[in-house]
C-alpha cells in the first residue's frame, strides 16, 4: 500500500488546522495540539451523524491508486448507505408500561408486537395510523428515547457504465469487499450496490451541487435559504435532472410548494446559474427535520470535492450562523459538542499512552 509522504500528511495537517480554526474549535485545556487530523475529522462527522461521509471521501482518494484495475475503471463510489431494524417485541411493550404512557398509545404498540421497522418514521406512521391522531411532543420524545435501532448491514454503492459491468462485480463481491477491508479495516462494509449510469456524469453532477449549495444563500431569496437546501441531483435522463431540496420542516415544505414553488425556483436558478439550463428541468423538496441544513451542505460539499479554500468558505458560514443561534442551542447540539470533545480526548490520550 502507497503510504502518503510526510509533505503531504503536512499539508493535511495544515488543513485540518484551517477547519477547525475556522469553526472556532478550541480543546479544553487550551494547549493540546489539534492532533491526528483523521480522529478529528471521524469524531465531527460522527457527531454529527455523517460518519461514512469520511470513509467515502477516503475511498474515493484511493479509488484510482488502490483499488483493482477493473473496478476502477469502470466503477466510482457513490455512497456509502447503513441498514438498521428496530423490531417492537414484550421487553419494549413492558418498558413503556413503566413509563405509565397512556392506555390508547400502549394498546397500538401491543398491536405492532412482532413487526420491524427501519426508520422511525415508519413506526411512527403505523402508531398514528393505529391511534387515528398524531403523536404528542411527549410520546414522540419518548420513542426517541426508547426505540433502538440495531445494525443490519453498511452497503457501499457504486455507479457503473452498464448492467453487464455490474453482473461482473456482482460475482467478484466477496474480493472486494476483502480489499475494502484491507484498506479502510475501520469501514465494516457487508454489501456492493451497483447502479447503472455515465460515471462522468455523476461526478460532474454532485460538483454541481456542491457549488450550488456553497452559494445557496446568495443565489436564492431568504425565503427559500433558510428553509431548504440541495442535496443532490435526481438525473432521469442524459439531459433531464431534478434538483432534490432537503426541507428543515415540515411547515417549510408547505410554504416552498406554495411560495415561491418549485416551477418559480428552477426559473430563477437557471437565470442564475446558466449552466443548468440544459439539464435542470424540475425541483423536487423533500422533507428531512431530522438534519441540519447546514449539515446537509457541508455533505454537499465535501461529496463534490470543490478545492479547501471553497469549503473554507462555507465552514465559515456555518460557524457564524452556530454562533448566531447560541441563545436557541438545544439539549442536542450540547450532547454532539460533548461527543466531538469525548473523543478527540480519548484520541489524545491513546497517542500519549502510545508514545
Amino acid at each position: 500500500m502507497i503510504m502518503p509522504s510526510l509533505p503531504q500528511q503536512n499539508k493535511d495537517h495544515n488543513l485540518v488546522t484551517q477547519f477547525l480554526r475556522s469553526i472556532h474549535y478550541k480543546s479544553s485545556s487550551g494547549q493540546k495540539p489539534y492532533g491526528n487530523a483523521l480522529s478529528i475529522l471521524r469524531a465531527i462527522f460522527e457527531a454529527s451523524g455523517q460518519q461514512h461521509l469520511l470513509y467515502l471521501v477516503k475511498l474515493r482518494k484511493l479509488w484510482f491508486a488502490e483499488i483493482d484495475s477493473f473496478m476502477a475503471r469502470n466503477s466510482y463510489p457513490r455512497n456509502i448507505s447503513v441498514l438498521r431494524q428496530f423490531t417492537v417485541n414484550d421487553d419494549f411493550c413492558q418498558e413503556l408500561a413503566k413509563a405509565s404512557v397512556s392506555p390508547d398509545f400502549l394498546q397500538a404498540v401491543e398491536k405492532l408486537n412482532g413487526e420491524s421497522f427501519k426508520r422511525s418514521e415508519q413506526l411512527n406512521g403505523q402508531l398514528q395510523k393505529r391511534l387515528k391522531r398524531l403523536l404528542s411532543p411527549e410520546e414522540s420524545e419518548l420513542l426517541k428515547h426508547k426505540v433502538r435501532f440495531k445494525h443490519l448491514q453498511t452497503i457501499l454503492h457504486l455507479t457503473v457504465y452498464d448492467g453487464s459491468i455490474a453482473q461482473a462485480l456482482r460475482f467478484e463481491t466477496e474480493a472486494y469487499l476483502r480489499i475494502f477491508h484491507r484498506l479502510l479495516p475501520e469501514l465494516k462494509l457487508d454489501s456492493i450496490n451497483c447502479h447503472v449510469g455515465d460515471l462522468g456524469q455523476a461526478q460532474y453532477d454532485q460538483r454541481q451541487v456542491a457549488l450550488l449549495a456553497k452559494d445557496w444563500n446568495q443565489v436564492t431569496p431568504p425565503e427559500v435559504h433558510e428553509r431548504c437546501m440541495p442535496a443532490f441531483l435526481h438525473r432521469v435522463s442524459r439531459g433531464h435532472a431534478v434538483l432534490v431540496l432537503y426541507v428543515s420542516t415540515e411547515e417549510g415544505l408547505e410554504y416552498l410548494k406554495r411560495t415561491p414553488g418549485s416551477d418559480w425556483l428552477v426559473q430563477h436558478l437557471h437565470k442564475k446559474r446558466t449552466e443548468l439550463q440544459e439539464v435542470l428541468q424540475r425541483i423536487a423538496f423533500v422533507p428531512k427535520p431530522e438534519l441540519d441544513l447546514e449539515q446537509i451542505r457541508l455533505r454537499s460539499v465535501v461529496l463534490g470535492e470543490i478545492d479547501s479554500e471553497k469549503l473554507s468558505s462555507v465552514t465559515e458560514i456555518t460557524s457564524r450562523k452556530s454562533t448566531a443561534s447560541t441563545s436557541k442551542t438545544t439539549l442536542s447540539a450540547k450532547e454532539q459538542f460533548a461527543k466531538i470533545r469525548m473523543h478527540l480526548n480519548e484520541g489524545t490520550s491513546d497517542e500519549v499512552n502510545s508514545a
